[in-house]
């Protein structure tokens, strides 16, 4: 079974959306208030405030009219979330980034080559869909977007799995242990036992947790490769037939495979909490003081 959010939609919970602010706030609306107020501001002048408020008020009868069925439109609604989806993935991209590149240095190895190569493609993927004649829409392209961010997410829980796993000296760890399990037998009081048996039931967990983090890395990398697998094929199979009927069956399938797992989304998504809890305080003092 696989989510069907973007690891990355993690970071920040959506915003609920008001789409008549966003008609009145919209650029259109901004340069028709201006327009209005600059030709009131001239007709003042020879023919008094009476007839210069007239431009003033066409445009406010005109927004109103417009406010009773732009908001509604489902194409305005969709402009609208297109904006808000392509800001909050790039702003969850660049976070992703800057983290990787805190960690690697000026490192120019690692998956950089890859993520570069499958952000080559999806720009030649989106002049495609631009194509009327292909069945691939801007939707899709930005579903495979949406997997060039989860590829990064991937990329940095991996990284945070590796510093977890070198910080931890499995072999000192197991000296402990062996050491508690020794003097279990010799000790009688049984406040003193007490306290050995949960001492060696936290190392025990520990390793076991060290056991567990090595099988989630090994299945994050695996899942790299196969997101780049298929990223690769489908570009070679719609660049290769970019008109065929079967592009979306391709593009879907594609992207249900390039998913990630929900058990391994879950262990991805608890690895990058604490990177992601700065982002989620501000969305929601955002919100606060919006509310």
């Amino acid at each position: 079974m696989s989510k069907s959010s973007p690891i990355w939609q993690g970071a920040e919970p959506p915003e609920e959306i008001s789409y008549l602010k966003e008609m009145v706030t919209h650029q259109a609306s901004v340069g028709g208030a201006l327009a209005a107020l600059s030709a009131a501001a001239l007709l003042s002048i020879p023919l008094g405030l009476g007839i210069g408020a007239l431009p003033l008020l066409g445009f406010a009868a005109a927004e109103a009219i417009a406010a009773l069925f732009v908001p509604s439109s489902p194409v305005f609604q969709e402009s609208v979330n297109r904006r808000k989806r392509l800001a909050r993935r790039e702003k969850a991209r660049q976070h992703l980034i800057d983290e990787i590149q805190r960690r690697l240095g000026d490192s120019a190895g690692g998956h950089w080559p890859a993520y570069n190569r499958m952000r080559q493609h999806l720009a030649s993927l989106r002049q495609i869909a631009e194509n009327r004649k292909t069945s691939l829409s801007q939707r899709d392209v930005e579903r495979l977007d949406d997997a060039t961010v989860d590829f990064l997410g991937l990329w940095l829980a991996r990284l945070v799995m590796q510093d977890r796993q070198q910080s931890l000296d499995r072999g000192r760890v197991e000296r402990q242990l062996r050491d508690i399990q020794s003097q279990l037998p010799n000790v009688a009081e049984p406040a003193d036992r007490a306290r050995l048996e949960k001492a060696a039931g936290d190392l025990e967990r520990i390793l076991l947790r060290r056991e567990s983090l090595w099988s989630r890395a090994t299945s994050v990398e695996a899942a790299m490769l196969s997101m780049v697998d298929t990223f690769e094929e489908l570009y070679q199979r719609v660049v290769t037939n970019p008109t065929s009927g079967d592009v979306s069956v391709q593009l879907n399938d594609a992207v249900e495979r390039m998913k990630v797992e929900e058990q391994l989304d879950l262990a991805v998504e608890a690895e990058l909490a604490d990177l992601f809890a700065p982002q989620r305080k501000a969305a929601a003092a955002r919100r606060q003081a919006a509310g």
